[in-house]
């Protein structure tokens, strides 16, 4: 599984053979043929992993915090930390939205984005509650989120030659984090904390 996951990152799914993974992951490819049957069931296994690591993480967080504003913050920042651990899940979820496959993309909507959209928007719900947000609708925050969290690692490298800066080091990151959370909020009507 870490063998098909590092070079599902490295080289996207149509490019990955059984016989790719079995030489990283140091077996013969008949061994990970028995394990997975096909090239497809590998996949599924392994967005499942990803998908559910992350769905839990982040369903936690958006029960935690003191006001809307922290978990929105916190919600924003669980998802970007979780695609700076895991090179491939920014490009899982991109494979998947911008060229669909039927069965894995259902799987991944069921077990990734559904939950994780739900508990977004309790968090936005909360805040409309509260009068801390404006009542933006969901169905457009949602993608905002998720564009803003997936293109700045799938355009690390542009970045990096484009502004001059190591885009993918734990500093940015986080000052990253931070900086889609206050413009998030900041959208959203909520003050700004004016961390970077």
């Amino acid at each position: 599984m870490r063998a098909a996951r590092a070079l599902l990152a490295e080289q996207g799914t149509s490019r990955v053979t059984l016989r790719m993974v079995a030489e990283r992951a140091g077996v013969r490819a008949p061994l990970v043929h028995y394990y997975f049957g096909s090239k497809a069931e590998l996949f599924s296994a392994v967005i499942e992993e990803v998908a559910g690591a992350l769905r839990d993480r982040l369903i936690d967080i958006a029960g935690a915090g003191e006001t809307p504003a922290e978990r929105l913050r916190e919600f924003v920042a669980g998802i970007i930390r979780a695609m700076a651990s895991d090179p491939f899940t920014p490009r899982l979820m991109a494979e998947l939205v911008i060229f669909p496959d039927d069965e894995r993309t259902d799987r991944f909507v069921s077990d990734f984005g559904a939950p994780n959209v739900a508990a977004f928007r309790r968090v936005l719900q909360d805040g409309i509650d509260a009068n801390e947000f404006r009542p933006l609708p969901p169905e457009f925050v949602a993608p905002v989120l998720l564009g803003a969290c997936i293109f700045y690692f799938l355009g690390a490298p542009a970045l990096r030659r484009i502004l001059d800066f190591e885009p993918l080091d734990s500093e940015s990151v986080e000052r990253y984090a931070a900086c889609v959370g206050d413009l998030l909020l900041n959208g959203l009507g909520a003050k700004s904390t004016g961390r970077r």
